[in-house]
C-alpha cells in the first residue's frame, strides 16, 4: 500500500506516541511497586486524608472538585511520604469512576498512597474487592490485601525503613474496620467490628517484625475507618486536645485490638474517620488515639468543622511523633507523642 510522505510521518509519530506512553506508564509502575519507604534526614511524613464521601454526579460536582483542590493544596504545602485515606472515601454510584477520579491526583502528584475502607464505601455499586482492583491500577497505589483468608478488604502492612534502606524503623498497619453488623441471628447491632481473624493476623506479622528487630517490637502507626470503643473514654479526658463534637460512633461489641496493641508493645498511635465532628487526640494506656479531619466537601449531616486533613511525623530514630490538622486556614492541634 503506498504512503505519501506526509501519511508515513503521521504513522511514525503515532508509533513514537504509543511507545512513549507504554514506557512512561511501565516506568511510573516500576517507580510504584518498587518504591521503599524510608525516612529522610530522620522524619518521615504522613498525610492522612478521610471521608471525602465523593458523590459522582453534577449536583456534587462542585463540592468534589474543592476536595480535590484541598487535597492537592496540602499535598503541596506538607509534602508528605505517603498520603492514607481512612476511609469513606467514594460513597455513591459510579464508583469506579469516582475512585479513578480521587485517586489520579495522587499519581499526577507523584505522591505513594494507601486506602483502607470505611462502611460508606460498600455502599456504591462495585464491591470493596473491586474497588480494590482499580485502586491497583493506580501505579503510585500501595493498598492491598496482604491474606485473602481474613476478614476484610486491604489490610495491609509496610515498613518503614531507615535513611540508608537497611532496617525497619516504623511499621505501618492498616485494616478493613468492616461496615455493618447484619447477620441474621446476631444480638448486636450497629457498626461492624475488626474480627478475630484480623486481629490474629496483626499479632503474627507483630511477632515477625519483632524477631527480625533483635526481639524488641519497632514502633509502629494503626489506621482504619471505624473508631474503636476506646476512642470514647480519650474523648472525655481532660489532656485531649481537638475537636470533640460528637459522641463516639464505635462497634458495640469490643472485639479487643486496642488490647493487643498493649500486649505487643508496638502500636504508638491508632488514627481513624469516621466522625465529621471530631478530630481529637488524646493518650491512653501509653497509646495515643487520633480522628484525621474530615476532607471531602460533600456533607453527610450538620458538620462544623473546616475541611482538612491530619498531618503525622515520625522521628527515624525514638518512638514519637508529631502530629497537627492541615487546614487553608493554617495548621492547628500540635500534639507530640513519645514513649520513653
Amino acid at each position: 500500500m503506498y504512503l505519501s510522505p506526509l501519511q508515513q510521518i503521521k504513522r511514525i509519530m503515532r508509533y513514537l506516541i504509543v511507545c512513549f506512553t507504554l514506557s512512561l506508564v511501565t516506568i511510573m509502575n516500576s517507580y510504584a511497586q518498587n518504591k521503599t519507604l524510608k525516612f529522610n534526614k530522620g522524619k518521615f511524613k504522613i498525610v492522612q486524608f478521610t471521608d471525602l464521601h465523593w458523590i459522582a454526579d453534577e449536583l456534587h460536582a462542585a463540592d468534589n472538585d474543592s476536595t480535590l483542590r484541598l487535597m492537592e493544596y496540602v499535598i503541596k504545602t506538607e509534602q508528605p511520604d505517603i498520603v492514607v485515606f481512612t476511609g469513606d472515601v467514594v460513597v455513591s454510584n459510579d464508583a469506579a469512576k469516582a475512585w479513578k477520579e480521587v485517586t489520579q491526583p495522587l499519581a499526577d502528584m507523584q505522591v505513594l498512597f494507601v486506602v483502607t475502607f470505611g462502611n460508606h464505601d460498600t455502599e456504591t455499586d462495585i464491591s470493596k474487592a473491586d474497588a480494590l482492583k482499580i485502586i491497583h491500577a493506580n501505579p503510585y497505589n500501595l493498598t492491598y490485601s496482604d491474606d485473602k483468608k481474613i476478614d476484610g478488604v486491604g489490610n495491609c502492612a509496610f515498613p518503614v525503613k531507615s535513611s540508608d534502606g537497611k532496617t525497619n524503623k516504623w511499621i505501618l498497619y492498616f485494616f478493613d474496620s468492616n461496615a455493618y453488623e447484619n447477620e441474621p441471628d446476631s444480638l448486636i447491632e450497629g457498626y461492624d467490628w475488626i474480627k478475630f481473624s484480623q486481629i490474629e493476623w496483626y499479632r503474627n506479622l507483630s511477632s515477625s517484625y519483632t524477631k527480625t528487630n533483635n526481639n524488641i517490637p519497632p514502633p509502629a502507626l494503626s489506621f482504619f475507618h471505624i473508631p474503636l470503643p476506646e476512642f470514647e473514654y480519650v474523648r472525655n479526658l481532660n489532656t485531649t486536645i481537638g475537636s470533640k463534637d460528637e459522641e463516639v460512633c464505635a462497634p458495640y461489641y469490643n472485639s479487643g485490638l486496642f488490647t493487643s496493641f498493649i500486649e505487643m508493645h508496638d502500636v504508638l498511635g491508632v488514627f481513624v474517620g469516621h466522625d465529621h465532628n471530631n478530630d481529637f487526640i488524646g493518650t491512653t494506656s501509653d497509646i495515643c488515639l487520633g480522628y484525621g479531619r474530615k476532607t471531602g466537601y460533600n456533607s453527610a449531616y450538620n458538620e462544623i468543622l473546616e475541611r482538612g486533613a491530619r498531618v503525622i511525623e515520625l522521628y527515624e530514630n525514638e518512638k514519637k511523633f508529631d502530629t497537627y490538622i492541615r487546614t487553608y486556614l493554617g495548621r492547628f492541634f500540635d500534639y507530640t507523642f513519645e514513649r520513653k
